[in-house]
């Protein structure tokens, strides 16, 4: 083996101070820290507060997904619906669900704007 690879050993005396310097920045940091505490207390919250903040947000996102459930449900009937009238051949019906089809969107988007118009 080559000497040059081998680290060169430090007495036990260096190995002291080294340790006596660790140990004395440890302590100055921990200082500088807890003085930074004091300074800057920080807050935190009750553990309670944290479950009311999530019952909230599932009760949301609950109240969020049956609301999504009943637009598909909505949206699926009215696609069978027509697709029963156009296999009925009742055109008078099919004619009628197509008119509400383009007037009820119109009219909700009209009211709409006008409902944020009025707000801002």
């Amino acid at each position: 083996m080559d000497d040059k690879h081998i680290m060169p050993h430090k007495s036990g005396q260096n190995l002291d101070m080294d340790d006596r310097l660790d140990k004395e920045a440890v302590q100055r940091l921990q200082e500088g820290l807890d003085a930074l505490d004091h300074l800057f207390p920080a807050h935190q919250p009750h553990a309670a507060w944290f479950d009311e903040q999530i019952a909230a947000t599932q009760s949301k996102q609950r109240s969020q997904l049956l609301g999504d459930l009943l637009k598909l449900w909505v949206a699926a009937l009215v696609l069978l619906a027509l697709l029963f009238l156009t296999a009925a051949s009742l055109p008078a019906a099919f004619l009628t669900i197509q008119l509400l089809a383009v007037v009820v969107p119109v009219a909700w988007l009209i009211l709409r704007k006008r409902v944020s118009s009025h707000e801002a």
